[in-house]
């Protein structure tokens, strides 16, 4: 009889667990970045003419599971540092992702970086996004995300904006039994 009750409780736990699943990926956005060394961008302000302010988007082998799961969440965490050759005054540094290359920079941003800098300094700063906007959300699904980076600068300055780390971590709801 013990038996027969041990098996039910099992049973049951392995029935409840079948249920609404979740899978959590960690995708190192960073490490094809600096592969394709795209983690760098230099800034200027104000920007002269002709000067681009952003590197090629740059693909990011992703999940390519489809549209049938649901993303609950992208945490997106990293760290820029800001090499000030000259000046003092603000930088921002955004990153965009976008399912299509030639869309990268025509949206919003995902997020944005902002630091203060100072001549000969070396500012880092940190970032930890705890989740993307809804409508990101879905494009990570997809086998490739593009991955843009764009610098711009508030003052008269001039250096370089280094991406040190970049971590996407992606948790998907799915039906998995």
């Amino acid at each position: 009889m013990r038996a027969k009750w041990l098996c039910l409780v099992a049973l049951t736990a392995a029935a409840v667990g079948c249920g609404q699943g979740r899978a959590i990926f960690d995708i190192d956005v960073f490490s094809f970045l600096r592969a394709a060394n795209a983690d760098t961008l230099p800034y200027v302000g104000p920007l002269p003419p002709g000067v681009p302010d952003t590197i090629p988007s740059q693909a990011i082998n992703s999940l390519g599971i489809g549209s049938s799961s649901l993303v609950d969440t992208v945490r997106l965490s990293g760290a820029v540092d800001f090499v000030n050759r000259s000046g003092t005054g603000n930088v921002t540094f955004q990153v965009y992702f976008d399912t299509a290359r030639s869309a990268v920079y025509t949206g919003t941003p995902a997020f944005s970086v902002t630091g203060a800098v100072t001549p000969g300094v070396t500012t880092t700063s940190p970032f930890d996004i705890p989740d993307l906007p809804t409508a990101l959300k879905p494009m990570f699904l997809a086998s490739k995300v593009y991955v843009g980076i764009r610098a711009s600068a508030g003052g008269t300055i001039a250096g370089t904006a280094k991406l040190s780390a970049l971590r996407a971590r992606i948790v998907i709801q799915d039906k998995f039994f």
